[in-house]
């Protein structure tokens, strides 16, 4: 890559530092210059602007007057809105830790892999939280594109000062040696996308007939195991749709200020940044933009970040909950890269239902993201709770999944 971008290997050394801080936050996602949160207190705003952000239309989370008359009496945030908040409150690394532990997988690429999202309460305009996040688990894997990689999972809790929890995330991210396309990666054949005309005028029906049960209420007792749920369209990704993203969302943890703030920056997240072909600074998340970046570090071009094709995979589920379900858990497995100009369809089946202990009425969703080569580039399951004729509304959930560290 230009000049400047750091290339380190896998080592056992690199490996065995790593698991060193698991329990403590992981050194390779660190927090930037700007290390205060994206949005510190909800509000409709900013909920509305990540809403659009990912291309949901839904008036639960983007109209105060049609949020006022549901079961929420307010506008509320769609999951995945926490990660824009939470004021770090993660454990603290004593100097004797990270001594012993500076330059883990240093120079390595990250590769974000999964998603896994738990959710126990509505974010609503004025809600402050804060965040912990850690290391939790570090496994060594071989594949066919990245050779010898490591697996790093980490946990994101986000709570009140009262210590009640809304949310819990568990993203896990291939690390993998940086290096350049060559014939025998495995991506190096995909066909950059071309649509016809008439492939456009079916990802536009797609986009005019998208689902949203809104108060349309689904009953638990009418909930059949086996039922197809509506296709969903994401796509063609543009640049764009990758910038109205960010505007949302933010910049996920490393932040990427601008111009001065950005100076500042490069002297914190030193690795993160790399020369571009104006021999300037420049952060490697450019890798999602460029091409040439992107075929530097391996992949064939510019591809979305993970954490959209989670999103994608949530706002297909809360089309389907409604207002009156409760979207508890989502997780996705990100298949292969998806790059720019690409086109995601969506589809899922329910393969469970029943009464659970701790969640009550509740149905299991098997979900699909697959692009237009036909390849599959999501895989993904879901929790739903739904409101019974014979057990009442849906409660929030209050059993958390056990720590992974």
């Amino acid at each position: 890559m230009s000049d400047g971008l750091i290339h380190g290997d896998i080592t056992e050394e690199s490996l065995a530092k790593m698991r060193a801080r698991i329990g403590t936050p992981n050194p390779t996602l660190r927090t930037g210059f700007v290390d205060w949160p994206w949005n510190e207190t909800a509000s409709i705003d900013s909920i509305r602007q990540y809403t659009h952000g990912y291309g949901d239309l839904n008036p639960l989370y983007t109209n105060p007057e049609y949020a006022a008359g549901t079961r929420w009496g307010t506008v509320i945030a769609p999951p995945g809105y926490e990660w824009t908040m939470g004021v770090d409150r993660s454990p603290t690394v004593g100097d004797e830790l990270r001594e012993a532990t500076r330059g883990a997988l240093r120079g390595v690429h990250l590769f974000n892999a999964g998603h896994e999202g738990w959710y126990y309460r509505p974010i609503t305009p004025g809600t402050r939280l804060y965040r912990s996040s850690v290391l939790a688990d570090v496994q060594v894997k071989k594949s066919e594109f990245a050779g010898t990689s490591a697996i790093a999972t980490n946990e994101h809790r986000w709570y009140d000062e009262d210590g009640t929890t809304y949310a819990i995330r568990r993203p896990w991210y291939i690390h993998a040696e940086r290096k350049k396309v060559d014939s025998d990666n495995k991506y190096a054949k995909d066909q950059r996308a071309h649509y016809t005309d008439a492939e456009i005028d079916a990802i536009d029906a797609a986009y005019d007939a998208e689902y949203i049960r809104g108060d349309d209420t689904l009953y638990y007792e009418d909930a059949q195991i086996g039922t197809q749920l509506p296709p969903m369209v994401k796509g063609p990704l543009t640049i764009t749709d990758l910038m109205n993203f960010f505007m949302g969302a933010g910049w996920y943890g490393y932040g990427f200020p601008a111009l001065r703030l950005a100076r500042e920056n490069r002297r914190t997240l030193r690795g993160f940044y790399s020369r571009n072909d104006f021999n300037s600074w420049d952060a490697i998340m450019r890798i999602h933009w460029e091409d040439h970046t992107a075929r530097d570090i391996g992949v064939p071009a510019a591809y979305d970040i993970g954490p959209i094709r989670w999103t994608w995979l949530t706002h297909y589920c809360t089309n389907y909950a409604g207002n009156n379900g409760w979207v508890f858990n989502v997780r996705a497995e990100f298949r292969r890269f998806n790059y720019i100009g690409d086109t995601t369809w969506i589809t899922g089946h329910i393969t469970g239902k029943r009464i659970d202990p701790q969640h009550g009425p509740l149905i299991e969703l098997q979900l699909t993201g697959t692009n237009q080569r036909q390849q599959q580039n999501i895989r993904g399951t879901a929790t739903i709770l739904l409101p019974s004729h014979q057990h009442g509304p849906v409660q929030l959930p209050t059993h958390q999944p056990q720590k992974t560290h």
